[in-house]
């Protein structure tokens, strides 16, 4: 395995996110069966997208904010962080109560994301969206998204001083407590500031890398992709003969975050990058032209995949078929890909 440049390390990430916005797209339509499941894992297995997402997000954060602008003013690193934390908290509030309202008002012939307010109970619901009691779960990512970014200038000023301890042992602290608490960011963040440290230091950790023997490279390579394979393998062919949102799991839990879930999440991330980064080029000829619109404008096919979804249950009922709901899943993803790329797009909605 050949030494990979900067601009590739970041091409395989850009790949690899995108992957992670087609899984979620997925599975937030939830038809099944699906051909699909056996790579989404319907969202069910150890760890998912979900959790891939927010890694890879906090990594750039590390890496771009971290040490690509180490150099810049604090003050100047900070407001950009704090002001899109408050951009994506204002479209965390935007798209939850557009999605509520077209809920509430209009009648689907699919099934629709659970809303626990009564209809038309606004006081209610925008005072809940403002405590961050409540977000649409087909958007849900934007609040947390949104208060990471605000604390992460916290995290910057300790990575530069050195103190990357200190946010490791930070970060477990407010998870462990988040899960007494039952307060779901306080959990979420770890997967976010842990990957945060490896991205201030990912040069470094690349060239450490990059100086070890091919042999050696190929082996944690090859390894990690093996391990990957092998334990996703195992758990769905555990969790996918039950019924989709049956299977109960106690070690792996989502709710509370599970330290399991959490260290087989930065497994499996490890094991797909290393995938990823190998089969770059084929990924280029054949997927490029969807993961990379998805992997560099995330945010916005985030949170526009909300709209062919939508649209998809106030057409059409609920399939039996495997091939109808397969369909159906090209048919959003596509429908989410044409989205994004509309001409300056990103003047409206954030990328």
């Amino acid at each position: 395995m050949q030494p990979t440049t900067a601009l590739s390390r970041l091409l395989a990430l850009d790949y690899l996110r995108g992957f992670f916005i087609v899984v979620i797209i997925i599975d937030h339509l939830w038809r099944w069966p699906n051909l699909f499941e056996y790579v989404s894992g319907r969202g069910e297995l150890w760890a998912s997208a979900a959790e891939g997402f927010v890694i890879i997000s906090g990594l750039l954060i590390g890496y771009i904010r971290g040490y690509k602008n180490r150099h810049q003013p604090f003050t100047e690193v900070s407001k950009k962080l704090i002001k899109r934390g408050v951009l994506l908290y204002i479209w965390m509030y935007i798209t939850t109560a557009v999605l509520v309202a077209l809920s509430w008002y209009l009648s689907y012939k699919g099934s629709l994301a659970y809303i626990p307010y009564n209809e038309y109970d606004w006081h209610s619901l925008l005072l809940g969206m403002l405590r961050l009691d409540y977000v649409h779960s087909l958007t849900h990512f934007l609040y947390l998204y949104a208060i990471f970014l605000v604390i992460s200038p916290i995290v910057i000023i300790l990575l530069r001083r050195s103190l990357a301890w200190v946010v490791a042992v930070l970060s477990l602290f407010v998870w462990f407590a988040g899960t007494q608490l039952s307060i779901e960011w306080m959990q979420w963040q770890i997967l976010f500031f842990l990957p945060s440290i490896v991205g201030y230091y990912l040069e470094p950790l690349r060239h450490r890398y990059n100086s070890l023997p091919q042999y050696t490279r190929m082996v944690l390579a090859y390894g990690s992709i093996g391990i990957t394979a092998t334990t996703i393998i195992f758990a769905a062919s555990i969790i996918l003969p039950s019924a989709p949102g049956t299977y109960s799991e106690s070690l792996f839990t989502r709710e509370p975050l599970a330290l399991a879930r959490i260290l087989i999440a930065f497994v499996w991330f490890i094991g797909l990058f290393s995938l990823f980064e190998l089969s770059q080029r084929f990924i280029q000829r054949y997927f490029g032209w969807l993961l990379l619109p998805f992997g560099t404008k995330s945010l916005t096919a985030y949170i526009l995949h909300t709209l062919p979804l939508m649209a998809f249950s106030f057409f059409f009922a609920s399939f039996d078929t495997v091939w109808m709901n397969t369909l159906a899943a090209i048919a959003c993803i596509l429908a989410t890909w044409a989205l994004i790329n509309i001409p300056h797009i990103n003047r409206v909605i954030p990328r």
